[in-house]
């Protein structure tokens, strides 16, 4: 078991280190005061730092390759490619995020490209996919509906289309469809989509794309690596264990003794990798923690232990950028312990467009604003801005803290690098629509602008 310890780079390992990531890595050391070498190898001659990140920041192709000084025509007149579904445990979620983004961009003036991944991992593109019904009712084909192909995207930056599976040609003389986009929109929740697996590929083919890339999208995937990157800054976040499924199994009742030697009960268990509070379980006793941490040891290899706060509030707080921005905050509203996947997604059938669709996290029961006091709202503001910047994010991010009003304590609790609905609900509030919303996310992800390092590891 690991519990909370400073991270440390080597000039070896920085070096070789993933080029997509070695900017956020930068920032990263700069923001956590962590010493990093004073020049950079970027196949060529040896750089300093600030050469590195000048260099690299106007590097063509990838979320790059697009100018900033489109007109809104031409912005209206781009195909955006608008991924959902995927191989992990929120698929569902993601086929609702993914059809309210296509409405959206729709609305927008947009052409779109649905691309839908299946929970095996196979992907699908067409016209016909921007149809909820599809996916929701039982007797809905969206595979064998019309003009849809089984499709991949090359790693291979010269082929500029989507590759057509061989068992969609069918025909001696009949040509594959040409399907390709200007932008491609990520709606994929968890492991395989939010990872920075995704934004990988992206990078390999060298196509602009919505959100945060490839180490951001991996750190906040990364519950414990978050939370060492977040205290790394100055903001605040519990104290937490991370137990490997090899440890249980190798020493269970070893690891019970540590984890209740470690905090009293109750006790929160967590998978580390997991979004949507998927396998997120509040314990009070040592038979129900066994049982919370098999359970999500099924679901990850890693979980993540925390002592259970009593008389909290759950205060949430979206940001996008670069430049960055702070939403409106919320208190989110349930009667259990703590906020689960039902409540989040099942407790309402409110659509963007029509009724009968879901809207995933904009059904919650929610308090917009949140009822709390100006200088509280500021703190968690500025807080989330703090973090978005810390992991180098991009587009929106949601950030959730928690917050005990009669000891005046605040905590980070996770961010959310490809939140529900994109949070689009606090960017309502703050007075940008939906559609505005995915037209500003394009924005940002045609412009390739650089996140700024935070000026001082301890900032507020």
């Amino acid at each position: 078991m690991t519990s909370a310890t400073p991270l440390r780079y080597y000039n070896e390992v920085f070096l070789h280190t993933y080029r997509p990531m070695r900017r956020t890595v930068f920032r990263m050391a700069i923001s956590c005061s962590i010493t990093l070498p004073t020049t950079f190898r970027h196949d060529g001659p040896m750089l300093s730092g600030e050469a590195y990140l000048e260099l690299t920041s106007k590097r063509p192709g990838g979320r790059h390759s697009q100018g900033r000084g489109e007109s809104r025509d031409a912005m209206a007149d781009q195909t955006v490619a608008v991924l959902f579904g995927g191989r992990s445990v929120e698929h569902e979620v993601s086929v609702i995020t993914g059809h309210q983004i296509m409405d959206a961009l729709k609305a927008a003036g947009y052409q779109v490209l649905p691309i839908y991944l299946t929970k095996d991992g196979e992907w699908y593109a067409g016209d016909s996919l921007h149809n909820l019904r599809l996916f929701t009712d039982p007797a809905g084909e969206p595979l064998g509906a019309s003009g849809v192909y089984r499709v991949s995207l090359s790693p291979d930056r010269s082929i500029r289309q989507l590759l057509v599976h061989p068992s969609a040609r069918q025909g001696l003389f009949r040509k594959p469809p040409v399907l390709w986009a200007d932008v491609f929109f990520p709606s994929l929740h968890g492991t395989f989509g939010e990872d920075g697996t995704l934004q990988g590929l992206f990078e390999l083919a060298d196509v602009p794309y919505v959100g945060a890339g490839v180490a951001a999208s991996a750190i906040a995937m990364d519950k414990a690596l978050a939370k060492v990157i977040c205290r790394g800054v100055g903001i605040p976040v519990l104290d937490w264990l991370v137990l490997s499924r090899a440890e249980w199994e190798r020493d269970t009742a070893g690891a019970l003794e540590h984890i209740e030697k470690f905090c009293s009960y109750p006790i929160i268990v967590k998978p580390v990798s997991l979004g949507s509070s998927i396998g997120v379980r509040r314990c009070g006793n040592q038979q129900s923690l066994r049982e919370a941490i098999a359970t999500a040891l099924v679901l990850d290899d890693r979980v993540l232990i925390e002592q259970a706060l009593s008389d909290f509030i759950e205060i949430n707080c979206a940001v996008m950028g670069p430049p960055e921005q702070a939403s409106v905050c919320e208190q989110p509203l349930t009667n259990d312990a703590i906020l689960s996947f039902d409540a989040k997604y099942k407790s309402g059938v409110k659509g963007v467009k029509q009724a009968e669709k879901p809207s995933g996290m904009a059904s919650l029961d929610r308090i917009i604003p949140a009822p709390i006091a100006a200088d509280l709202t500021q703190h968690v503001q500025g807080y989330a801005i703090q973090a978005f910047r810390a992991i180098g994010a991009a587009g929106t991010s949601r950030i959730d803290f928690l917050f005990q009003p009669t000891q005046e304590a605040l905590y980070l609790n996770e961010i959310n690098s490809l939140p529900g609905s994109l949070a689009f609900y606090l960017w309502e509030a703050a007075g940008i629509p939906f559609d505005q919303l995915v037209d500003k996310l394009i924005a940002i992800a045609s412009s390739g602008t650089p996140s700024a390092p935070i000026p001082n590891s301890r900032s507020k």
